[in-house]
């Protein structure tokens, strides 16, 4: 008896399961970057699809995916770095005369229902999309660790060998 390869199972589909991996090790490198806890795994991932759906490829003949499907190219001078610092405008409406005209933010990816950019407050943990926002592309929120000699450190866990720089 002859068993039929299933085309919609990953585990038997080499090119799904390559482009799953690509798109893991993009999330993985964009979160240790920046020193990013795991839970912006998702985020991360999300993003990492944005980018890849934006620029070039080879399997399409030097056409970005969503210039295959639209006709012309798409603008990426939009495109800012994940996990960086960003300082999201806040409205004149929601302040009072003395509060900050800004609040101080992580980057965490692109809303695609509209122009703006996801931004996470790390003190109130809440999500803000907003389309006036100054980043600091050079910055993380979370200092870099320092590895002593004796061990390696994993991203969201920070073991007794490892230190934080201040």
């Amino acid at each position: 008896m002859k068993f039929k390869r299933s085309t919609h199972s990953p585990q038997h589909n080499g090119v799904a399961e390559r482009k799953n991996m690509h798109i893991v090790e993009i999330a993985r490198a964009m979160l240790n970057e920046k020193n990013l806890p795991n839970y912006f795994w998702a985020e991360a991932v999300a993003t990492a699809i944005y980018i890849m759906n934006q620029t070039s490829i080879i399997v399409v003949h030097g056409m970005t995916p969503k210039e295959k499907f639209i006709g012309k190219k798409p603008n990426v001078s939009h495109f800012k770095v994940f996990g960086c610092i960003a300082y999201v405008h806040v409205p004149y409406e929601k302040r009072s005369k003395l509060n900050p005209k800004v609040e101080k933010c992580i980057f965490i990816g692109y809303f695609l229902k509209q122009k703006g950019y996801k931004c996470f407050n790390p003190c109130t943990r809440k999500l803000q999309v907003n389309r006036e926002v100054v980043f600091d592309e050079m910055v993380s929120w979370y200092p870099p660790l320092k590895i002593t000699e004796d061990g390696e450190a994993r991203n969201g866990d920070i073991p007794s060998n490892v230190e934080q720089e201040s």
